[in-house]
């Protein structure tokens, strides 16, 4: 039971490891960053169930802000079904390449440059498509994008009321003064057509 275990584990990584060489992903460039919203090295604080739709969302504290403007704290959504599913636990480590999908819908997807971080660098299967180690990359993303701020979470309220739809009601005078200039307007109109008509 225990080696049937072992050999359908290794089954699965295999087919995994596999796709990702099929899809032949080149090594990130300070170009290719431009295909992304946000870039940073973050820790999986905890994973969502997989929804009806599936989707779940990995919840991280953002370590190093390399690109995007985010609050520390940040929710990823990622696909937890298909055969394109991810998989995140809490406590890992990750350099996340996310993309918005709409406002404040972060996501990830497998077969892009999101990468997580292992104790064994023997272990890491995205070292051969990314050329680097986690560290080196790290680095690179450091060294060509830098460190940015975060957004304070004021701020991004802020930011949510300005780019929200607004439903702002006018003042008591400004409601009397549309309809006094209304009422005037249709006296003016009703005046001109019964004179057009005499």
């Amino acid at each position: 039971m225990k080696k049937q275990f072992l050999f359908f584990l290794f089954l699965i990584s295999s087919s995994y490891l596999f796709a990702l060489r099929i899809y032949n992903l080149q090594p990130i460039s300070k170009e290719g960053c431009k295909a992304y919203n946000v870039i940073f090295y973050g820790k999986v604080d905890s994973v969502s169930s997989c929804d009806t739709k599936g989707m779940s969302t990995a919840f991280f504290t953002i370590k190093e802000l390399y690109k995007g403007s985010v609050s520390q704290n940040i929710k990823v959504n990622f696909d937890c079904s298909s055969d394109c599913l991810m998989s995140f636990e809490k406590g890992e480590e990750w350099i996340i390449y996310g993309t918005y999908q709409k406002f404040d819908l972060l996501t990830v997807k497998l077969f892009e440059h999101s990468r997580k971080h292992f104790k064994d660098e023997k272990d890491d299967f995205y070292f051969p498509d990314a050329n680097r180690t986690f560290d080196e990359e790290k680095q690179f993303l450091k060294n060509e994008l830098g460190i940015q701020p975060f957004i304070i979470q004021n701020d991004l309220n802020e930011q949510q009321k300005i780019f929200k739809p607004h439903n702002d009601q006018p003042s008591d005078w400004a409601k009397l003064w549309l309809l006094l200039t209304s009422l005037v307007t249709m006296a003016i109109i009703l005046y001109f057509t019964r004179k057009k008509k005499n």
